[in-house]
């Protein structure tokens, strides 16, 4: 017996949702925004999303980076990493859920690639 014009239909739907959810992890794990340069205290996003790396452009003292909803709640408690002193880029990895907050440390230039949700 053959498939019937509906059961083709199906399959190709089911296929197009398939390679929409792969898309859709590959684009978070990429990182689909970048941040402007920062050099004081800034939140970045409020909500949730997801922390790929984030890049040292100028050197200084050692920050961090919080998973926070503004710059007055962002604290050692809830860091998501310490931002290295040197000049590199520095893969992370890391889901937040309240925001992305950015505390550069004295003197230091942070770029962060992040993804929304």
């Amino acid at each position: 017996m053959a498939a019937s014009l509906d059961d083709i239909l199906t399959t190709q739907k089911n296929g197009v949702i398939a390679i929409n959810g792969t898309a859709q992890t590959n684009l978070r794990a990429l990182g689909t925004i970048t941040s402007s340069v920062i050099t004081t205290s800034t939140l970045v996003l409020s909500g949730a999303g997801y922390l790929v790396r984030y890049s040292i452009l100028v050197a200084g003292a050692a920050g961090t980076i919080n998973n926070a909803n503004s710059t007055a709640t962002s604290a050692t408690t809830n860091a998501l990493c310490a931002t290295q002193a040197t000049v590199g880029i520095f893969n992370v990895g890391m889901p937040f859920t309240n925001g992305l907050v950015v505390n550069p440390g004295a003197g230091q230039s942070v770029v962060v690639v992040y993804a929304v949700g």
